[in-house]
């Protein structure tokens, strides 16, 4: 009886979140290390929708090439292809290829593991003027609990911050900002699995996504 409750009420909430306007993100994260180099391929697709379970916002897959340096500090460049769809309106999608530069790194501070990424994109998107966008995002993972079988439980959040390489008629700097707070679990040494919620902040309006994500490490031997 308790677990039906429990189904009942989670069904609720999520429905719930749904009928505010809320989103659903569901991503693919995949790496492959190449042989015993320095070398990874970086690969996503994204699916994202303007509210749960309807109504695609876009459509996003992106691969990139990553040179791993003595360990501290990986570079990367890489293409992306996105296609958006506003809200209702499924059949006026705008397409954008983009490329993008990008550097990462990771502090480890007793048992918090910090992330720092900082990226430059060139974005050509339809019926657009070329623009160009800088991406700065502080990340955190917090250890939570190990179990005997190898599965670890951690804490997890971000924020994101984008700004624009130029000014418009229509748009200023800042382009949007993103907070993350979520908990995952490594289910082995290649596979995780996390999901949480993030609040998108945009210049004139703000939205909040729920999501999950699946993380692949592979090597290419």
């Amino acid at each position: 009886m308790k677990k039906i409750l429990v189904a009942i009420t989670l069904l609720y909430q999520a429905s719930s979140f749904a009928s505010n306007g809320n989103g659903l993100w569901l991503m693919y994260f995949g790496n492959v290390s190449v042989k015993e180099t320095p070398l990874k391929i970086h690969y996503e697709i994204q699916d994202r929708n303007h509210n749960i379970g309807t109504d695609l916002n876009q459509i996003l897959v992106r691969g990139a090439l990553q040179y791993n340096f003595k360990n501290e500090i990986t570079f990367g460049a890489g293409y992306g292809f996105i296609q958006t769809e506003k809200e209702f309106t499924p059949d006026l999608p705008v397409r954008e290829n983009r490329i993008y530069q990008e550097a990462l790194m990771q502090q480890n501070v007793s048992k918090l593991n910090f992330k720092h990424r900082f990226r430059y994109e060139q974005r050509f998107i339809e019926n657009t003027d070329f623009k160009t966008r800088f991406r700065y995002q502080l990340g955190l993972d917090i250890p939570v609990y190990n179990t005997d079988c190898g599965k670890n439980f951690y804490a997890t959040a971000y924020n994101e911050i984008f700004i624009n390489g130029e000014k418009t008629q229509t748009s200023g700097l800042f382009d949007r900002n993103r907070l993350f707070i979520g908990a995952g679990v490594k289910l082995n040494k290649k596979l995780a699995f996390q999901a949480g919620w993030m609040n998108q902040m945009l210049e004139n309006s703000s939205n909040q996504q729920f999501m999950i994500s699946l993380h692949h490490q592979l090597k290419w031997k």
